[in-house]
């Protein structure tokens, strides 16, 4: 379990958006979580959505873990910019015709 692994207690996994007994109850299998519980959740766990909800590594983790490697001498900034949004997990802004 990611939260035991990560040496946290119910109270710090769950943070100020979600109680340590909801916490509980997702662990036991008990309740289901909604996307919003997870997004919630993969930042405290340190993890990804993706991972919380099929136990594998995010494809768009590793797809920005390959665009950053590779130094930005062939790729367009905007590229990078979105891998550094996926791996800060922060949501990425809509494009604007404008911006490229």
């Amino acid at each position: 379990m990611r939260r035991l692994a990560l040496g946290l207690t119910l109270r710090e996994a769950a943070g100020t958006t979600l109680t340590a007994g909801f916490l509980s109850r997702l662990e036991r299998g008990v309740r289901q979580p909604s996307t919003e519980t997870l997004r919630r959740l993969a930042p405290t766990l340190q993890t990804s959505v993706h991972w919380l909800e099929t136990g594998e590594h995010d494809p768009a983790e590793e797809l920005a873990r390959f665009v950053l490697s590779a130094d930005g001498s062939t790729l367009p900034e905007r590229a990078q910019e979105l891998a550094r949004m996926v791996l800060a997990r922060r949501p990425i802004p809509e494009r604007t015709p404008a911006s490229g």
